[in-house]
């Protein structure tokens, strides 16, 4: 229950100090101009004191990865990723929890910190796993027979290994590992050197490796024909973020390199396969602007190629063939919410069998297809290993078990009608013991992408805030506008040459409709997000009438230096808005900082120094706009952080970039 809908106190860190958690102290770089207004009302406060979700309680949860059952369905592989340290990334170690029976999960015999990547042997009886030992910048191949023999490392591999595959027998590993690129003189470094890919096959009896000649090329994913002869290859012919996402291309190779086929499109990040009888392989590739992707059946043969769920409005994500060759299971993204989905390859009909709570990108399956492992969350607990078996999913893991004690709220779908007459959609979360009638101030999160989505699910992490801030009754709205993943192409597709256009004003009458239901307070309104979220969020402070304050995590200020600066390359932006040498007028007509005159509410700028997806310049050159003009601004940034903090940097970046984004809001709305 909620004692007043109002509140004169912001959060401090006092009460990570109650807690029992340590002040950090942290090498956090802080630019301040200008200063904020008074706010005219306060926040709302829990009647409870201390009942609050805290970021270090977010920070302290508990993560797993990469779920692989058994082939015989018994037992489900993951990692476990604890906490990380203050200024230390997080580690893996592998566990092991049954399927039946209800018995508790337990670490892997002989895994260490580090551990990931598990693959069981077509017979179950032999995993391989990478993993580092003796020198700790070391990678290894290791085999493992669980519960009967220690693990162990395979021979002497060139490079350090990236990903493996068991051949269908069971008697190699196809191995891609990686070698840097030679240091230049005196340290120096030549950008485009990217290093090396090598594909090695593996004889796990022998240990001895051979590696499969590519001319130079890059491998990114591999698979093997059912009998073990061909290899299925994603390939670049360079190496970086832009071959790997936007220009590579499928091939088929015997296993002495020799090409078979060379499949006719880009290639998505969608995992190739061959068919159960070897004469059609499976891939995604892009749509002709470069934005959306579609999935193909290619036919080794006749080189005709059937595409799959075309009429299907969701997004596939990860598909796997059924033992008949007839159909795949498949994981996909529609509307809110990930489901897992049967495609008859008969007659094309795609059924969605059962949803699945939270982001899911894969999942693995028994030998007999009866059992799915994967990672799934609801919308009062975070991830957790999940079993699917008659349509039907539970739990397997409890690692979080603290969190039944959290104070949450409501959590519910919304759907609004654009001022175009487009169906929209969204999530909004409630602060605990909210009742209707009782207007609530409310927070705008807009994702990233922009070709994401929010998921039905759990929703609180470093970069995610709406658990946090419900706790401390700030109502927060998660809309999917035109331009996100899930609805179909033309709606992905719908903010190309429009960023800041259609978008925005999907997000607004989102909000026209909160405030029209009674939720949202009209006067203590704010919008922010990460990446292109911290984009939104810039451009609508240069296009504001109704938010008091912004939050721009990691955003694009400015998309023509975005656009020939990024690591993803020159495939992403121009996608949306053509050549920017060619386009300059455009990509200045749709970046923020084109509008920072127009800025006058408080803003805060977030952004990780070692960003390479969206450097940091974007934010230094519009706080910088700011600062001058001097515009209310605050310009926070963290030495040697990637644009993704998740588990990378150590808990304190991530606490405190929420404790920013809470005492922000409770000042300043």
């Amino acid at each position: 229950m909620w004692m007043s809908w109002y509140r004169t106190t912001a959060y401090t860190q006092k009460q990570d100090a109650q807690r029992g958690d340590a002040v950090r102290l942290l090498k956090i770089v802080l630019m301040a101009g200008g200063i904020g207004f008074a706010t005219s009302a306060a926040l709302p406060m829990p009647m409870a004191v201390g009942a609050e979700i805290l970021p270090a309680d977010i920070a302290a949860l508990v993560h797993v990865e990469d779920p692989q059952i058994s082939p015989d369905g018994r037992n489900v592989l993951y990692e476990k990723l604890s906490p990380p340290a203050p200024m230390a990334p997080a580690k893996s170690r592998l566990w092991v929890v049954p399927t039946q029976g209800g018995g508790a999960d337990r670490p892997l015999p002989g895994s260490e910190e580090g551990d990931h990547a598990a693959r069981w042997a077509p017979d179950g009886t032999t995993l391989a796993f990478i993993g580092q030992r003796g020198h700790a910048d070391t990678q290894h191949v290791m085999l493992a027979r669980p519960w009967t023999a220690p693990a162990h490392t395979v021979g002497e591999l060139k490079g350090s290994p990236l990903s493996l595959r068991w051949s269908p027998d069971g008697r190699f590993l196809a191995v891609i590992t990686t070698e840097k690129a030679a240091p230049e003189a005196r340290g120096a470094v030549m950008e485009g050197a990217k290093g090396a890919t090598h594909l090695l096959i593996v004889d796990v009896q022998t240990g001895r490796s051979r590696e499969v000649p590519m001319d130079g090329k890059q491998v990114f994913d591999v698979d093997w024909s059912p009998a073990g002869d061909r290899l299925v290859l994603r390939t670049g012919e360079e190496g970086g973020l832009d071959y790997y996402w936007y220009r590579s291309r499928i091939e088929v190779v015997t296993l002495d390199g020799h090409q078979v086929a060379l499949l006719p499109h880009r290639a998505t990040a969608v995992h190739p396969s061959f068919s159960p009888d070897g004469q059609s392989v499976l891939y995604g590739f892009f749509s002709e602007h470069g934005i959306t992707g579609s999935v193909a059946r290619f036919d080794l043969k006749n080189h005709a190629e059937t595409l799959i769920g075309k009429d299907w409005d969701g997004s596939l994500r990860y598909l796997e063939w059924d033992r008949d060759g007839h159909g795949l299971t498949a994981l996909g993204l529609e509307g809110l919410s990930s489901c897992l989905v049967h495609v008859s390859l008969d007659d094309g009909k795609i059924s969605v069998r059962s949803r699945v709570l939270g982001e899911q990108f894969s999942f693995s399956r028994s030998r007999d297809g009866s059992a799915i492992a994967l990672e799934a969350s609801t919308r009062e607990h975070p991830d957790e290993v999940w079993l699917y078996q008659n349509d039907q999913g539970h739990p397997l893991t409890d690692n979080n078990p603290q969190v039944a004690g959290w104070p949450l709220g409501e959590q519910r779908p919304v759907h609004w009608t654009g001022r175009d007459g487009t169906r929209l959609e969204g999530l909004l979360i409630l602060p605990s013991g909210w009742k209707a009638g009782q207007k609530l101030p409310l927070f705008v999160q807009v994702h990233g992408g922009p070709l994401e989505a929010w998921s039905d699910g759990w929703l609180g992490s470093w970069h995610n805030w709406a658990r946090l801030l419900a706790s401390h009754g700030i109502a927060v709205f998660l809309p999917n506008p035109r331009g996100s993943e899930g609805q179909g192409d033309a709606f992905a597709e719908a903010s190309r040459h429009d960023w800041g256009g259609g978008d925005y004003q999907d997000i607004l009458s989102g909000v026209d409709s909160l405030v029209h239901d009674g939720i949202a307070d009209p006067a203590h309104m704010a919008l922010g997000g990460w990446s292109y979220g911290g984009f939104m969020a810039a451009w609508a402070a240069g296009h504001n009438d109704r938010f008091r304050t912004f939050i721009s995590g990691a955003g694009i200020s400015d998309l023509l230096s975005m656009a020939v600066a990024t690591d993803v390359g020159y495939s992403f932006i121009p996608a949306y808005f053509g050549d920017p040498l060619t386009h300059r007028e455009e990509y200045a007509a749709h970046s923020p900082v084109s509008f920072a005159k127009d800025i006058h509410t408080p803003m805060l700028l977030l952004h990780g120094d070692g960003d390479a997806r969206v450097p940091t310049g974007q934010s230094r050159m519009l706080y910088a706009a700011l600062h001058e003009a001097g515009k209310p601004v605050t310009f926070v940034h963290y030495p040697d952080a990637p644009h993704w903090f998740g588990g990378s940097v150590g808990s304190d970046y991530e606490v405190d970039v929420q404790e920013r984004v809470l005492n922000w809001l409770l000042k300043y709305m």
